[in-house]
């Protein structure tokens, strides 16, 4: 069998009848191709599904028609199968306003299952299936028209093979007890993701956890305002300024577009087409503080101190623990993020809390010996 087999689809009734196909089977492998180079947001190139015997590739800027594609998405009678699925989610759900449902992440899966955290396609393909795929496309324009036979034999590959995997994986998942986890985490993979607030964005700025009180409401200003010009002109934001320019500009405060030119990593092009508005955002900042009618957003936490990184590598060293004695990748049970949030209340001196998304399966297994763990920390202070 020629696993690189496709069907091109270049209109709406070719979609519809694909879709209608499709939605017969019980399991389909999807994949998604894009490009990101100069945009905010990813921009859709070719759609991949198969069923394991017939593969389709969905061509997007020929065919205009969608809700076939959808109704497919959300029939949850056909699960989606992926690999590595976090930027499709984010593509589909900002392109279609969907999520697939229900959706496996193969890449997950074989976390699980023993096979390391970040498993490429590739390696999983050779492992599981002991097929060899060539990959020579990675960084290939799929905007372009018309594809060439290397970008669709690349791309029919993505998802040709990918029942096989999760047929195996599926069957590992059930040997090893751990299908309800996966099952569990799956279920909140799917669960839509809402976008940042612009108002939230200065949390993402390098840095941003030197600043305080004022100094950190004008971040906030200037980084909302990024935030919101990225989006609407669909641009990234380091298109827009770059993070060590919104640092250096709460540092100096320019007033004037020659001191605005001396800003760290300005660029010519951006102070022509943003400059005014910089330093209107600046103004406006100043002007809300002495007016003494704003509220100052709350400090962000700084990096650990040596004695604080002692501290925290306990709950670190307690996660992993856990995780050996039940057979399971420290990172699936915990995220950094998680750990040091919770080290974070330890710090500020607030009671222990189990971290939202360590709720369901992680509960039973980590809140007692952690939570035993951070009151220690704080007996300890």
């Amino acid at each position: 069998m020629s696993y690189s087999h496709f069907f091109y689809i270049d209109s709406n009734d070719g979609l519809e009848s694909a879709c209608q196909a499709l939605s017969g089977h019980g399991q389909v492998a999807l994949d998604t191709e894009f490009m990101r180079v100069d945009t905010f947001y990813a921009q859709v190139g070719l759609v991949q599904i198969s069923d394991g015997q017939q593969t389709y590739l969905i061509d997007p800027l020929a065919t205009d028609q969608w809700q076939p594609l959808i109704d497919l998405l959300t029939n949850t009678e056909v699960t989606k199968v992926l690999h590595a699925c976090s930027e499709d989610l984010e593509l589909l759900h900002h392109w279609l306003g969907v999520v697939p449902t229900p959706l496996v992440d193969t890449q997950v899966a074989a976390a699980y299952v023993g096979h390391g955290l970040s498993m490429g396609l590739q390696n999983m393909v050779a492992t599981l299936l002991n097929i060899e795929l060539e990959k020579g496309e990675t960084r290939s324009d799929w905007l372009q028209r018309p594809l060439t036979d290397s970008q669709c034999h690349y791309a029919a590959l993505d998802v040709a093979l990918l029942l096989q995997c999760y047929d195996k994986l599926a069957m590992a998942l059930a040997e090893q007890n751990k299908q309800a986890w996966f099952v569990e985490d799956m279920r909140q993979l799917q669960q839509p993701k809402a976008d940042m607030l612009p108002q939230e964005a200065y949390q993402n700025v390098k840095n941003a956890w030197r600043f305080s009180g004022a100094d950190l409401y004008r971040l906030q200003c200037l980084a909302k305002w990024r935030e919101q010009q990225a989006r609407s002109l669909n641009k990234p934001r380091n298109f827009i300024v770059k993070d060590p320019s919104l640092i250096d500009m709460v540092q100096r405060k320019p007033q004037q577009m020659q001191t605005l030119s001396q800003i760290q990593d300005m660029r010519p092009s951006s102070l022509r087409r943003y400059g005014k508005a910089l330093l209107q955002q600046l103004q406006l900042a100043e002007e809300a503080i002495s007016g003494a009618d704003v509220s100052l957003p709350a400090t962000l936490p700084q990096p650990l101190s040596k004695s604080e990184q002692k501290r925290y590598k306990r709950l670190q060293q307690c996660l992993t623990a856990v995780a050996e004695q039940h057979d399971v990748l420290p990172q699936l049970l915990g995220r950094k993020k998680e750990l040091l949030a919770l080290f974070e209340r330890y710090r500020q001196q607030q009671p222990w809390q189990l971290p939202e998304a360590w709720q369901g399966w992680r509960s039973e297994l980590i809140e007692q010996p952690m939570q035993q763990v951070f009151n220690q920390l704080g007996e300890a202070k």
